[in-house]
C-alpha cells in the first residue's frame, strides 16, 4: 500500500480510510488516490460493500462547491475492493446542481462506479411499510458465522471499531436491530454519524433478511451489487435508534431488499435499497 504524506479523511477518521490531498486531472475527471486500510472486511480482505459505496460520498465532496448536504449515493459494485490497498477515485461533474459521478479503480479494473448528490435532504417517505418495525419488541441476537470478520456484523472484526451488529431476525424476512452510535463514528460535524458509517450499518442487515431464503435456495450467502441511500434528516450519534430491514424477494441469484434507520418516534432518518448476487462460496 503506498504512502501519502498528505492526505484527506473519507469517512470517521478512527476508519482509516484516506484520500491523497494531490489531485491530477485528465480527460474532465478529478484522480486521487484512496489508502484503503486492513479490517474493514465485509467478506475476509475485501471492504465491506456499504463502506464501498458510501466512500464515493466523500469523494465527491472535496470536488462539491455547492455544500449541501448529502442527498443521495447511488451506485453499482462492479468487482471487490481489496484491503491494505491503494486504489484511484475520479470524480467529475454530472447534469444537475451538486451531482457528481464518482468512480473506485484498481490496476485498471473498475470497482466501483456511483451518482452522487449533494443537493439537501430529501423529504421523508409517507406510508414506509419499514415503519412497521419501527415499535416492535427487540429480536434476540444471533451471532453469524458466514462472514465472521465483517466491520459491521461480524462477531470477530479485527478492527478496533468493529461494530459488532449481530443480526436480529424479525418476523416475515425482517432485521430489527438497536442502534446507539458512538461519536468516534461522527464525520465533520460533531454529533452527526458519517454517512459513510450509515452506508455501512444498512448494507448487512439487507443480506440478513434475505438469508432464510438464501439457504433454502441452496446459497451460502450473497455480495452487494448495486445500492442507493438516501438522506432525510442528519443520523445523531448517541441517540436511541433502530436498523430495520426487509427483504423484497430472491429471483434466481438476485436479492432485494431495504433498509432503514428509524427510531421509536417513527422518524426515518436514512432509506437504503440493495442488489445482492447469491453465492456459494465467498471470495
Amino acid at each position: 500500500m503506498v504512502q501519502m504524506s498528505t492526505t484527506i479523511t473519507a469517512g470517521p477518521a478512527a476508519l482509516g480510510l484516506r484520500l491523497g490531498a494531490d489531485v491530477s486531472v485528465g480527460d474532465g475527471w478529478a484522480e486521487r488516490a484512496l489508502l484503503v486500510p486492513e479490517g474493514l472486511d465485509g467478506p475476509p480482505g475485501i471492504l465491506q460493500g456499504g463502506l464501498a459505496a458510501g466512500v464515493t460520498a466523500p469523494v465527491a465532496r472535496v470536488a462539491d462547491t455547492f455544500g449541501a448536504p448529502l442527498t443521495s449515493v447511488e451506485a453499482r459494485l462492479h468487482a471487490p475492493t481489496p484491503l491494505a490497498s491503494t486504489v484511484r477515485t475520479r470524480v467529475h461533474r454530472a447534469e444537475g446542481v451538486g451531482r457528481y459521478q464518482v468512480e473506485l479503480v484498481h490496476d485498471g479494473c473498475l470497482l466501483v462506479s456511483a451518482e452522487v448528490e449533494y443537493a439537501g435532504h430529501d423529504p421523508a417517505p409517507l406510508g414506509l411499510d419499514l415503519l412497521e418495525l419501527a415499535t416492535v419488541p427487540f429480536p434476540d441476537a444471533v451471532p453469524q458465522q458466514e462472514y465472521p470478520s465483517c466491520f459491521v456484523c461480524g462477531p470477530s472484526p479485527s478492527h478496533p471499531c468493529g461494530l459488532r451488529l449481530h443480526p436480529r431476525p424479525g418476523p416475515a424476512h425482517t432485521i430489527v436491530q438497536p442502534w446507539v452510535a458512538e461519536e468516534v463514528l461522527a464525520g465533520s460535524a460533531a454529533g452527526v454519524v458519517d454517512p459513510v458509517m450509515v452506508a455501512a450499518v444498512l448494507d448487512c442487515p439487507t443480506v440478513w433478511a434475505g438469508m432464510e431464503q438464501l439457504r433454502a435456495a441452496g446459497y451460502l450467502g450473497a455480495l452487494l451489487a448495486g445500492f442507493r441511500l438516501q438522506f432525510y434528516r442528519d443520523v445523531p450519534t448517541a441517540e436511541p435508534l433502530r436498523i430495520v430491514a426487509r427483504c423484497d424477494g430472491l429471483d434466481g441469484r438476485k436479492l432485494r431488499a431495504r433498509a432503514a434507520v428509524v427510531d421509536e418516534d417513527h422518524t426515518v432518518y436514512a432509506l437504503a435499497s440493495a442488489l445482492h448476487i447469491a453465492v456459494t462460496d465467498l471470495p
